[in-house]
């Protein structure tokens, strides 16, 4: 399914940074970041970890939001975890680490008045709030 795109704007591209977007991530839409949907070109982990696309979503059931993350974490010995956090409207951060080196789908559930992602950070160490 194509959703509409939500473009953030990064100052660095590849490891350990960052984008924004003053207005949010709108529910059921993609991002793509200066521009580009390729993300895999634009949020990199160590050990060629990347994030290939990422979707916001509303869900029914206890969590009333869902981002669908489809990435893969860094490979080999000892190469650790990709990182990532999502902060939205209300200040809020969500956190995902991911260490598998296989490309899946991984999920963020959540709740909140003011939904909009307005932040995402990457890095190759955990991300403090």
């Amino acid at each position: 399914m194509a959703y509409p795109i939500s473009d953030f704007t990064a100052q660095n591209i590849g490891e350990n940074s960052s984008a924004e977007r003053r207005d949010g991530m709108t529910v059921n839409s993609e991002v793509s970041i200066n521009g580009s949907s390729n993300l895999y070109d634009m949020v990199k982990f160590n050990g060629n970890g990347c994030v290939y696309s990422i979707t916001l979503t509303g869900s029914p059931g206890t969590y009333d939001y869902v981002l669908n993350v489809d990435a893969q974490g860094p490979s080999g010995f000892g190469s650790g975890s990709g990182y990532l956090a999502f902060t939205d409207k209300s200040g809020d951060t969500y956190k995902l680490s991911i260490y598998s080196s296989t490309r899946s789908v991984h999920t963020v559930r959540y709740n909140s008045q003011q939904p909009e992602i307005v932040k995402i950070q990457w890095s190759d160490n955990s991300i403090d709030d």
